[in-house]
């Protein structure tokens, strides 16, 4: 398996992708002169490439999926989880990215939501299967008292800053025409999930607006009028303030009543409110929910 090149900027050079890809030059430029490999080219004519542009091509050419930079250290650990990324063994993962997310190793965490992306693992199993049963564990070790509570936003922000950085590499469509805004309560402090929806519709050609953590619901009437959202998400993990979580969430819902947008709302901290049953408000139990909604 090749290393990837050292560099001092994102981009790669056509010699760099030649050599990750195991084919000479000329192959390169033929496919960019194809339009099969996207590339951005310098005002002198020069050829750059980005991961997200090698990402693309192996989607399409799966073959070539093998000889991308995954994990690049030899030893036979590693080789294993390579093994491991390639066959998609989320199960087998789980364990490891724990480890590696406690001990805030975040070029290992990088690199394998990285190379899990770009052997064609679809992005909402990696949410599903792997980070969303990790974060789960992270939670849960600190309510044993095996993390503190430094040790698990630790572990957390490992993880958040790890998923932001793979959206350089996720291919999304170039035109978005419909529009979706991504929030939480004015409480919340976690927000990987509602960043979790937030790349997933813009992987389904959605433009988002996504407010982060503590969101104050009153102040976000501004946003309906000016941005106009035709769907509106909510993300709960945990509530603080029952009695002031569902005041806003009856704010925000008759926010999408009167602007006519449909509200999705997930997360655990949801089962801690009353929701009435009502066909503006959508249920989302996994983030495959938030693809086939």
């Amino acid at each position: 398996m090749m290393n990837t090149p050292e560099q001092t900027s994102p981009y790669l050079s056509s010699v760099d992708v030649a050599r990750i890809l195991d084919v000479n030059v000329a192959t390169v430029k033929r496919w960019t002169e194809a339009g099969k490999l996207d590339c951005v080219k310098t005002a002198g004519g020069h050829r750059k490439f980005l991961m997200r542009h090698l990402a693309a091509f192996a989607i399409e050419h799966q073959k070539y999926a093998q000889h991308l930079p995954l994990i690049p250290f030899g030893s036979e650990l590693n080789l294993d989880l390579n093994a491991e990324l390639l066959r998609g063994e989320f199960k087998k993962l789980i364990p490891f990215f724990l480890e590696k997310a406690t001990l805030c190793d975040s070029t290992i965490i990088q690199n394998i939501l990285n190379s899990l992306y770009m052997v064609h693992h679809d992005l909402v199993l990696i949410y599903d299967d792997l980070i969303t049963p990790v974060l789960h564990e992270i939670g849960s070790k600190w309510e044993r008292g095996e993390l503190s509570i430094a040790q698990e936003h630790l572990a957390s922000q490992t993880i958040k800053d790890a998923i932001i950085k793979m959206q350089d590499i996720v291919v999304k469509p170039e035109i978005r025409t419909q529009r979706a805004f991504v929030l939480t309560f004015s409480e919340e402090l976690h927000d990987i999930p509602a960043k979790m929806v937030q790349h997933l519709l813009e992987v389904r050609g959605y433009q988002v607006l996504y407010s982060g953590q503590k969101t104050p619901v009153g102040e976000t009437s501004s946003v309906f009028e000016s941005f106009h959202p035709e769907r509106v998400y909510v993300s709960s993990v945990f509530v603080e303030n029952a009695q002031q979580s569902q005041a806003e969430f009856s704010e925000l819902l008759e926010l999408c009543r009167t602007n006519k947008a449909a509200l999705f709302v997930g997360g655990s901290g949801i089962e801690q409110l009353k929701i009435e049953d009502d066909n503006q408000i959508h249920r989302l139990w996994t983030f495959n929910d938030v693809m086939q909604s």
